[in-house]
């Protein structure tokens, strides 16, 4: 499945500086350590078929974490065309695959409405974009519709509210199983076929704090 262990380790040995959030002054990794990429990599590399295909909302280490799983369909999604060419300048000096990558430089709630209503359905999902209202919920949205039965959702950034609302909702929604927790991250799998959630009605935690709210 993926381009072989050696050539993962040395890229964990030496992950490139992808970011900048200070117009160029400091550079970084991103928000995955290595020991988030080790895990997010083994437990992908024993837990999904050979060349899945795989989408995320965001893009950095993690782009170059996936291509090491070999995918046959890559899907990333971040309004950085700076960010796009210097991970396949990376992936050139470092002879990394991209023939599979489809790096779109749009906003995910304009990209993903029509990757939603495509036929593919996806593996792997990474929800690790824009982590404001709605976005959050909005990746989550058409994610969710384009997700196999056992697929797997990855919830980054979990420290931030907007994204453990998203954590606190699956906890209590039936037909996802937390499959892996490392803390900021975390792995849904989908249990079910169907493209939406249930109506409030059938959302647990919906339910409850409603009944909080009216102090039931």
């Amino acid at each position: 499945m993926s381009q072989g262990n050696s050539s993962f380790a040395e890229y964990l040995d030496d992950l490139p500086l992808l970011h900048t959030w200070d117009n160029g002054a400091t550079w970084n990794t991103g928000g995955f350590s290595r020991a988030h990429l080790r895990q997010l990599h083994e437990y992908l590399s024993d837990n999904v078929g050979v060349h899945p295909a795989i989408i995320e909302t965001g893009a950095g280490n993690s782009t170059l974490t996936f291509l090491h799983l070999a995918p046959r369909r890559l899907v990333a999604i971040a309004p950085a065309a700076d960010l796009r060419d210097r991970i396949l300048a990376y992936c050139a000096d470092a002879g990394i695959d991209t023939s599979a990558l489809e790096y779109r430089v749009e906003r995910s709630e304009i990209a993903l409405p029509t990757l939603a209503f495509a036929d593919e359905r996806f593996d792997v999902a990474l929800i690790d974009g824009g982590h404001g209202w709605p976005t959050v919920f909005v990746d989550f949205c058409y994610i969710n519709m384009m997700m196999r039965r056992g697929g797997l959702i990855l919830v980054d950034d979990l420290q931030i509210h907007s994204v453990a609302e998203l954590a606190r909702l699956l906890e209590q929604q039936p037909n996802f199983d937390l499959a892996l927790d490392l803390g900021k991250l975390q792995i849904w799998q989908k249990q079910y076929d169907q493209p939406f959630l249930p109506e409030h009605s059938k959302q647990p935690y919906i339910l409850s704090k409603t009944k909080r709210r009216r102090g039931a």
